[in-house]
């Protein structure tokens, strides 16, 4: 099968990592070489969390598939930006994956402009953490012990769907959307709201680190796909053949991304509050 240039949206950061480096990104023209994609399990990929091993992923379903050539990483804005340009057929495929529910049947983009893959992230596999403000720490890690986290006001961003549907069904008191990450940090040592989900090896928000409550996890309500252009029948079907080649063979799937580290056992005797 011969697709010269395969064109992957992603960020510019991402494009530009050590990662992308090691991998034989060219910093010039972002062309990534197919015949130097890692193998799945190596050192290269080992602990290099979701966003690389997704890169990963893709680079080794085509390279399977007996794709030629090269993908080019194509820089984009957010993930909406991305999106829209995608179904305007700037790109073949998102270089990530991204929450199912995240596509909508009324709002542009619509869903059905794209090949969606089976899910690369199940439902109850994307875990994050709950994190308050220093000042606040006492009484949020008490209401979780007491189970009283209904009494709570939990802040997300307004564009994040998937922790806004999470944060409603663990039935808290009300939510604090806000339009930007930058603004969480302050929020909550505020104390205009009491906590947020963030992964939870992070030190979140920026220059203003949380406290995480620890003994605590959520699970976000959806799993994560790839989309592909509607135009890149191939393409898709490359992806998706890959993709189920690694689920039924046990389960390769979810253990890259064990490798990568981004799904670990380090807080399995945690508490799953939802």
């Amino acid at each position: 099968l011969s697709e010269t240039n395969i064109r992957l949206i992603s960020n510019e950061k991402l494009a530009r990592s050590e990662f992308a480096k090691n991998v034989g990104i060219d910093q010039n023209s972002l062309l990534w070489p197919l015949d130097r994609c890692p193998a799945l399990f190596s050192g290269q990929t080992k602990d290099i969390q979701r966003s690389n091993i997704e890169l990963t992923i893709i680079c080794n379903a085509f390279k399977r598939a007996g794709f030629a050539g090269n993908i080019q990483i194509v820089p984009s804005g957010n993930a909406k930006r991305q999106k829209i340009e995608l179904a305007k057929g700037n790109g073949d495929l998102l270089g990530h994956s991204i929450f199912k529910q995240s596509l909508s049947n009324k709002v542009q983009p619509l869903a059905s402009s794209f090949y969606l893959s089976d899910p690369v992230i199940k439902q109850g596999q994307f875990i994050l953490g709950i994190f308050t403000s220093a000042n606040q720490l006492e009484t949020v890690s008490q209401a979780f012990r007491d189970k009283t986290q209904q009494t709570l006001i939990a802040t997300t961003l307004s564009s994040w769907k998937i922790d806004i549907k999470t944060l409603q069904n663990m039935n808290v008191k009300s939510l604090h959307l806000l339009p930007r990450y930058d603004l969480i940090a302050p929020n909550l040592g505020h104390k205009r709201a009491n906590f947020t989900l963030a992964p939870l090896d992070t030190n979140s928000p920026k220059k203003r680190p949380l406290k995480r409550v620890d003994g605590y996890k959520v699970a976000l309500a959806d799993e994560r796909i790839f989309i592909v252009n509607k135009s890149k029948e191939k393409l898709y079907l490359a992806l998706q053949d890959y993709i189920n080649y690694l689920r039924q063979n046990d389960d390769l799937l979810t253990k890259a991304y064990q490798h990568a580290n981004f799904i670990t056992d380090k807080y399995q005797s945690w508490t799953l509050i939802n």
